[in-house]
C-alpha cells in the first residue's frame, strides 16, 4: 500500500511541480508592465466589466495593485524532496491539516518551525532603495535576515508568480522545496490613488492626524451586510487615527458616506445626502467630506465633476485603508481610489456595532454576472481570505467576549475556488464552527448555482452551526432566470430545499425575489407566487426590478411598466406576508433556545435576541444582566416578522 502511494505521488508531483514551479508573472511581464504603466495607456479597472476575465490574480498581475506591492507576509515549511513537498501539498489540498500543523508537524526549518512555519513581512524589493555604503561594504538586501532559512533564490522565483492572499505555492533551492503561503500583502494605495487637485481645506486634519486636534466623525452607511461590515473597519481606521464619533445635533469634522449602488438613482441620493455638508464647506467650515461604496466605485471621478466639495473617493476595496488616503487629504489633495488591489487584511481592529454578534468577512468580490446586479462592477472579482486569518479574527473575537459570528460572502459558495490550493466553503463552516468558546455561527448569502450539499450537511454536523439559510431564488420562472443569467433553474433550488427540510428539518429558509424583470409576463410571476406557496419561506426579501447601469438587463427591450411592478410587488408581499406569520405561528407555545444581543429600543423593559433559526424575539428581561446570555423562552404569542417570548428559568 505505501509503495503504491508513493508511486502515486511521484505521478502527482510532476503534474503540480509543473503548476507550481512555472513562474505565471516572468519577468518580461513585468517589463512589459512598467512600460505600460510608463506610457498614457489605462491601467485595467477594478472591478471588472461584463465579460472581462474574472481571475483575481490575472487583474491584480496587471493593474496598478501589482506595480505598487511593497511587501508580503509569509509563512513557510521546508522539505528535503520534492516527494515531501507534493505529498504536503496534497495534505493542505484535501483540508485534513492547516499550514500552522504541518509546519509544527514536519517542517525542517528549526528557526521557523516553532512559530508554526512564520516568516513574517517580505519586501518585494531585494536590493536597497538606497545606500551610503563603500563599496568594501556594500549594502544588504532588506531581507538578509531570512538568507539562512529562505534563501533569496527562493524569495526570487517566488515573487515571479502572481500569487494572493491564501495561496500555498512550492518553490526550490538550495535548502530543499519550501512550500509558501501567502498571509497578507501590502500595497502603497496612495501611490494607487490619483490625486486629481490641490484643496485649500485639509488642515484640522493633519493636525487631527499629528494628534493635535481632537475632530469627530460621522459614518451613514446604506445597504447589506458587505457594508455594515465596511463601515465597522472604516470607524476602526477613524478611530485608530484618533477620531471620535460625533454626538447627536454635533457637525462633525469628517463624514463618510458609506454607499450602495443595488437601488435606482443611488448617485442621486448622494448628492442629496451631501447637499448640507456641501453647503458647510462652501461656507469657509474645514469639514472633511468622503464617498466610499459602490457608488463611489460606480461613479469614480463623475463624484467630483458633479460634486467637487468631496475630498475623497473610495471603493468598497479600500475599507481598510481609508487612514492611508486620508493621510493625503490632509496635505491637501482631493483623491480617487478605484483602482485594482489585493484585500488586504485590517490594520486595525473593527469598530463593531454590536458585543454579541459579529461580522466576518470571509471572500470579497463576486465572479457572477447576473443581468440585474452591479455588484460585481462595484465589488470586483472573487478574493477568498486565508483560513488562518479567518480563524485568527474568529478567536479574538471571542477572546473579547463575542457569542455569535457571521460569515459574509457575496456569494459565499464560491468560497476558496481562487485559491491555490482550492478549498471549499463546507471546510470552512467545520474549522470556524470547531474554534473553542464559539457558541453560535452564521453564514449569508448563498447563491443556488454553487451551493453543494456538502455545506448542507456540514451546517448538520457542526453543534455551532445555525440552522438557517438564505437562498436567493430571484424568480420562480425558468425563462426568467435565463434571461437573468443566474445559471441554475426553479427545479435544481427545489432540490436544495429538499435537502436542507430531510437533513434539518428545524432549519429556516429565506430568499430574495425580483418582480418585474425585463419581459416577465403574469405567468412567470404566477410561478414565482406558487415557489413561494411550495417552499413556504420564513421570510423573502422583496424588490420591484430597478434598471441598473452597465448591466444587460438595463437596456433590454420588453421593460415591465411601473405600475405593473408596484402591483406585483403588493402581491408577493401579501404572500410573504401570509406564509411568515404562519411559519411564526406555529413556534407559538415551543420553548426555544434565545441568544439575547439588545434592548428593545420601542420598549426599555424588554430585550432583544434571535433563535437559532434567525427569528426575531422580545422578552421582558433587564438588559444589563441578559446581554450576551443563552436563555430558553416559551412563545406566547407570534407577529408578522418577530416573536414574543416569556423567559423560563
Amino acid at each position: 500500500m505505501k509503495l503504491i502511494t508513493t508511486l502515486l505521488h511521484f505521478l502527482w508531483v510532476s503534474s503540480v511541480s509543473s503548476f507550481y514551479l512555472n513562474p505565471r508573472y516572468t519577468r518580461q511581464q513585468n517589463t512589459q508592465l512598467q512600460a505600460t504603466v510608463s506610457s498614457k495607456t489605462p491601467l485595467p479597472k477594478y472591478p471588472t466589466a461584463r465579460g472581462d476575465d474574472v481571475d483575481a490574480r490575472r487583474i491584480i498581475a496587471t493593474g496598478a495593485g501589482r506595480l505598487h506591492l511593497t511587501a508580503v507576509r509569509l509563512h513557510h515549511i521546508l522539505l528535503a524532496t520534492e516527494e515531501m513537498a507534493a505529498a504536503s501539498l496534497h495534505e493542505l489540498r484535501s483540508g485534513s491539516v492547516s499550514f500552522a500543523e504541518l509546519a509544527e508537524q514536519v517542517s525542517a526549518c528549526v528557526v521557523t518551525r516553532p512559530k508554526q512555519g512564520e516568516l513574517g513581512w517580505v519586501s518585494v524589493t531585494e536590493d536597497p532603495s538606497s545606500s551610503n555604503s563603500s563599496a568594501e561594504d556594500p549594502p544588504e538586501s532588506p531581507n538578509a535576515h531570512l538568507d539562512e532559512f529562505f534563501p533569496r533564490e527562493a524569495r526570487e522565483k517566488l515573487l515571479l508568480i502572481t500569487t494572493k492572499p491564501g495561496d500555498v505555492v512550492m518553490v526550490p533551492s538550495h535548502l530543499g522545496y519550501h512550500l509558501v503561503q501567502v498571509v497578507d500583502v501590502m500595497a502603497n494605495v496612495r501611490k494607487m490613488a490619483s490625486q486629481r487637485k490641490r484643496r485649500t481645506n485639509g488642515s484640522n486634519l493633519l493636525e487631527a492626524l499629528r494628534r493635535d486636534t481632537d475632530l469627530t466623525y460621522k459614518m451613514e452607511t446604506m445597504g447589506c451586510q458587505m457594508n455594515t461590515a465596511d463601515a465597522e473597519r472604516m470607524e476602526g481606521q477613524l478611530q485608530d487615527l484618533g477620531l471620535r464619533p460625533s454626538e447627536e445635533g454635533q457637525n462633525p469634522d469628517v463624514i463618510v458616506l458609506n454607499t450602495c449602488s443595488i437601488r435606482d438613482h443611488a448617485e442621486q441620493k448622494v448628492y442629496s445626502y451631501l447637499g448640507p455638508y456641501a453647503k458647510r464647506k462652501r461656507n469657509g467650515e474645514d469639514v472633511t467630506i468622503v464617498v466610499a461604496g459602490c457608488v463611489a466605485q460606480q461613479e469614480g471621478e463623475a463624484l467630483l465633476r458633479k460634486a467637487p466639495e468631496i475630498d475623497l473617493v473610495m471603493g468598497p476595496q479600500y475599507a481598510n485603508r481609508i487612514g492611508d488616503l486620508l493621510e493625503d487629504v490632509a496635505n491637501g489633495n482631493q483623491v480617487v481610489a478605484t483602482e485594482a488591489t489585493h484585500i488586504m487584511e485590517d490594520s486595525t481592529k473593527p469598530r463593531r456595532q454590536s458585543s454579541v454578534a459579529a461580522w466576518v468577512n470571509v471572500i470579497y468580490g463576486c465572479n457572477e454576472r447576473c443581468a440585474f446586479c452591479i455588484v460585481p462592477t462595484t465589488r470586483g472579482v472573487e478574493q477568498s481570505r486565508p483560513v488562518e486569518s479567518i480563524v485568527a479574527e474568529v478567536e479574538e473575537l471571542v477572546a473579547q467576549g463575542f457569542k455569535e459570528v457571521t460569515l459574509l460572502g457575496q456569494n459565499i459558495d464560491a468560497y476558496g475556488r481562487d485559491m491555490i490550493p482550492k478549498r471549499k466553503f463546507s471546510d470552512l463552516i467545520r474549522i470556524v464552527g470547531g474554534i473553542p468558546g464559539l457558541e453560535r455561527l452564521r453564514f449569508v448569502t448563498s447563491h443556488p448555482r454553487y451551493m453543494s450539499l456538502g455545506v448542507v450537511d456540514a451546517v448538520a454536523e457542526t453543534p455551532t452551526a445555525c440552522e438557517s439559510f438564505h437562498i436567493p431564488f430571484q424568480s420562480g420562472s425558468n425563462r426568467i432566470l435565463a434571461a437573468m443569467g443566474r445559471g441554475h433553474t426553479r427545479e435544481k433550488y427545489l432540490y436544495i430545499v429538499e435537502r436542507i427540510r430531510s437533513v434539518i428539518p428545524d432549519a429556516s429558509i429565506t430568499a430574495d425575489v425580483i418582480v418585474g424583470f425585463p419581459g416577465e409576463t403574469e405567468e412567470d410571476f404566477q410561478e414565482s407566487l406558487a415557489l413561494m406557496e411550495e417552499v413556504r419561506f420564513d421570510n423573502v426579501h422583496t424588490a420591484a426590478y430597478s434598471p441598473r447601469p452597465n448591466t444587460p438587463a438595463a437596456t433590454m427591450e420588453d421593460q415591465v411598466p411601473d405600475h405593473v411592478k408596484k402591483d406585483r410587488l403588493s402581491r408577493i408581499n401579501d404572500v410573504n406576508k401570509r406564509i411568515a406569520v404562519e411559519r411564526r405561528a406555529a413556534l407559538v407555545g415551543k420553548t426555544l433556545e434565545i441568544l439575547v444581543e439588545e434592548r428593545n429600543i420601542r420598549n426599555p423593559i424588554q430585550v432583544l435576541g434571535r433563535t437559532r433559526q434567525g427569528f426575531t424575539c422580545y422578552m421582558t428581561g433587564d438588559i444589563d444582566e441578559l446581554r450576551g446570555k443563552t436563555v430558553q423562552a416559551e412563545i406566547t404569542s407570534a407577529k408578522n416578522f418577530h416573536l414574543v417570548g416569556r423567559i423560563v428559568v
